[in-house]
């Protein structure tokens, strides 16, 4: 099983709606996986579930349905992660949903963190390998070849403990000032976090239980560049100059790599796509609780709407190939 999470502290990229369509593409080039929302404001349960079976899951008296859930013994030092119970939303992808409770949890990530070196670090432990146990447990479930986890636009602690939890990291950048700046925020915070669990796991674990845990380095594989959506306002050109700074930010702040800057995200090989604004589908494809590629005139797709669906799934076929062929190549 490989796991694998979209992350990006700019609000705005995609990553939900990215996380979504790969997470259905790979079921249905035959993978099984498991999709685990860990943003509390839920968004990819939202709109895999809608509203109304969301509300039934959180109203039910379960205590293995919600990644909140499934993790609320281990917050509160009182037991070990639940094995989940899964919603299954297609052939191939299951779904743990999220929940608004499991931003409570933030603060007890943060404050075990900082005490994961000490001598009695039982709970410390616990608390910050949870996430990765939990994703564990849910692919034993049903078998998954892959785990997709949805968090929320942040680096905070409960960003971390997913990213403890994964093999490997996209990126999902947009042709702005504030997408560049993610980007030169998000490779530090990646290595000093790695940095950090490796001195744990080497001098902090001995004889613990996790210490048998294969451990995830949350590598970053590639990053997704969301086209953009032109404005009257906004000249082409000013996207234009975001865009080509990108490969360089990306190799120097996320890969630590000056040796071979690409001249642009069309001949950088790490550029694993560059998306179209897929604008007018997208409430579509939200309302039929369906991915942009499944749309049909019954949906209200018309007119140009019908070549832009068949772009869609043509693009995020070549996406999610690529991603699952640098899954794949990752060490066990």
């Amino acid at each position: 099983m490989k796991s694998l999470v979209l992350v990006n502290n700019k609000g705005g990229v995609g990553k939900t709606t990215l996380t979504l369509h790969i997470a259905h593409m790979m079921a249905r080039m035959g993978r099984r996986v498991v999709a685990l929302d860990c943003d509390p404001q839920c968004n990819l349960s939202t709109i895999l579930l809608g509203e109304d079976e969301l509300f039934d899951i959180w109203e039910q008296e379960a205590q293995d349905r919600t990644v909140s859930d499934c993790v609320e013994l281990v917050r509160r030092g009182e037991g070990k992660v639940r094995e989940p119970l899964l919603t299954r939303v297609d052939t191939n992808l299951w779904l743990l949903p999220g929940k608004l409770e499991l931003s409570g949890f933030e603060q007890t990530l943060a404050e075990e963190w900082a005490r994961k070196a000490e001598k009695n670090n039982e709970h410390a432990l616990d608390v910050t390998t949870s996430l990765d146990v939990l994703s564990n447990l849910a692919a034993q479930a049903v078998n998954a070849d892959v785990v997709l986890f949805d968090i929320g636009p942040n680096l905070g602690a409960l960003t971390r403990a997913t990213l403890l939890a994964c093999d490997a990291v996209i990126v999902p950048v947009a042709p702005d000032l504030f997408s560049l700046q993610g980007l030169r925020n998000i490779g530090p915070a990646l290595r000093a976090w790695r940095e950090e669990w490796h001195l744990v796991r080497e001098r902090h674990m001995e004889a613990r239980p996790r210490a048998d845990h294969p451990p995830h380095e949350f590598r970053p594989i590639g990053y997704i560049v969301q086209q953009h959506l032109a404005r009257a306002h906004r000249p082409v050109s000013g996207y234009a100059t975001w865009a080509a700074a990108i490969p360089a930010v990306f190799h120097q702040e996320v890969l630590q790599d000056e040796a071979e800057i690409p001249a642009s995200v069309d001949s950088d090989p790490f550029c694993l796509a560059s998306m179209r604004h897929f604008s007018s589908l997208v409430p579509l494809a939200q309302q039929a609780r369906k991915p942009l590629f499944d749309l049909k005139k019954a949906d209200g797709v018309g007119g140009g709407q019908v070549q832009a669906v068949a772009l869609a799934r043509k693009q995020f076929e070549k996406l999610t190939v690529d991603v699952l062929s640098r899954l794949d190549a990752l060490s066990p």
